[in-house]
Order: structure tokens, then sequence, then C-alpha cells
């Protein structure tokens, strides 16, 4: 079996939006804006129980850490299927001596593939198309992904598909991460 962070042999194509961004520790002109992103509605009330969505559209909290060599540290904190996007909620810590981009060359590089094969592509803001995280920073907010998240058992999140998933010196770390789908429930849910 192949380790949830590695990107070998994956061959798909991405797009991730990240809304709502803050960088903890870091000066005002170099946090990330997302003034020029529109807001998404909460579509978690009018997608409530649709079958279409994965859960029904309700965010489910997650507790994934995956570590790079490089010193990246990248937790997913929830997951959520809207009817017009999905949306991965994310923690970033650069403890690299160097800013790392988690969107490399800002072409498709980043998504969610499902077990069927379709994908849900990156989408970044204007402001941090490259999905820069300055060293020694934290970045926190919502990759959001083109595209609802159907009812599926499995999906998988990509960053910098063909980028090197286990070098200490790579400044565009790639991640290859299997989302916890099966038995998930949504928050508040009982057994």
């Amino acid at each position: 079996m192949l380790p949830h962070w590695t990107a070998a042999g994956l061959t798909l194509g991405a797009a991730v939006l990240i809304a709502a961004c803050e960088q903890r520790q870091a000066d005002p002109a170099t946090e990330v804006s997302t003034s020029d992103a529109q807001p998404a509605p909460n579509n978690a009330a009018n997608s409530a129980g649709s079958p279409t969505l994965w859960q029904g559209g309700a965010q489910v909290p997650l507790d994934l850490q995956v570590a790079h060599p490089n010193g990246v540290v990248l937790q997913l904190t929830s997951l959520q299927s809207r009817d017009t996007e999905t949306v991965v909620g994310v923690r970033v810590i650069n403890g690299d001596d160097r800013a790392v981009n988690l969107n490399r060359f800002n072409n498709r590089d980043g998504y969610l593939v499902v077990e069927s094969g379709e994908r849900l592509f990156l989408s970044p803001p204007a402001g941090n198309p490259q999905l820069t995280v300055q060293p020694g920073q934290t970045l926190e907010g919502e990759l959001v992904f083109l595209g609802r998240l159907p009812q599926t058992q499995s999906a998988i999140l990509v960053l910098n598909e063909n980028s090197s998933a286990d070098s200490e010196h790579t400044q565009v770390p790639g991640f290859w991460i299997d989302l916890p789908l099966a038995g998930s429930a949504p928050a508040g849910a009982t057994s």
C-alpha cells in the first residue's frame, strides 16, 4: 500500500480555492486576501438532507494530519459538500526556513478525486494563486473545490500532483491524502 502522502502514480488534475484565510504571526502585508472572492452562500440549510450531497451537505469534522519531510504540516479539520462546491477546512504549518507553495504553477495540480474518477478542481484566490505559506507561518482557512462531493465511499485530496512527496529540500511539497468518507457521520449525529 502506498503512503497517504505520496503523489507518485497519480495523474489527475485539480483546482482549489482558499477562502477566509488568515496567516498567523504574519505582517498585514503578507496576509492572504480574499476580498475579490465572492462569498459562498450557506448551502447547508437548503441542501440539508439532499441525497446528491455527501452526508446531505452537513459539515463533518476531520482530524487528519500529514507531515511532509520538508517541515510542512497539513491538517485537515472539516469536510462539507455544498450545491456548487466542496469545502475542506485546513491548517498549513510551514516549519521550513523557506516559503512553500501548495499550488505550484496554478495549473490544476490540486484537486479532489472520488472513486468514480471524477475530479473537483482547485480555484485559488487571486491574491495568493500559488497558495504560498511563508517560513514559520500558519495558514488557516478552507480549500474550496469546484463542484459538489457526491455520495461516495472514498476520495483523495491531492496538492502539487507531480511534486516530491519525500524530499526535505522541496519548496513545492506533494500531498496525496485519503479522506475518511466511509462511515463518517455529520457533526452532532448519533449512532
